[in-house]
C-alpha cells in the first residue's frame, strides 16, 4: 500500500498569515488531484480551517518524508496543496 504526504496552506480566520499543515494517507490506488482535493476539503471541514490561495494542487514526486517536506517549501505562492509519495 502506498503512503502519501498531503500538505495544504490553511488559515483559521481572515487576514491571518497562511501556514502549512500536513497529514499522511495510504491508498492502494494512485491518488489523483481530485481525490487529494476531496481529502483536504473533508479534513478542513472537520477542523474548521479555510484553504489559502486559489486551490491549485501540485504533485511533487516521490521521496523520503523530509524530501517531500522540503519540496513543499519550494512551492510557488499560487499552490495551495502539494502531495507526494513517501518512500519508507
Amino acid at each position: 500500500m502506498a503512503k502519501y504526504l498531503i500538505s495544504y496552506r490553511k488559515t483559521e480566520e481572515a487576514g491571518q498569515k497562511p501556514e502549512w499543515t500536513s497529514f499522511t494517507t495510504e491508498s492502494e490506488l494512485s491518488l489523483e488531484t481530485h481525490a487529494v482535493r476531496e481529502r483536504v476539503d473533508r479534513r478542513m471541514s472537520v477542523l474548521g480551517e479555510k484553504l489559502w490561495g486559489a486551490g491549485e494542487v501540485s504533485w511533487v514526486g516521490a521521496g523520503r518524508l523530509d524530501d517531500v517536506l522540503y519540496k513543499r517549501e519550494e512551492a510557488g505562492p499560487d499552490i495551495s496543496i502539494i502531495y507526494g509519495l513517501v518512500q519508507e
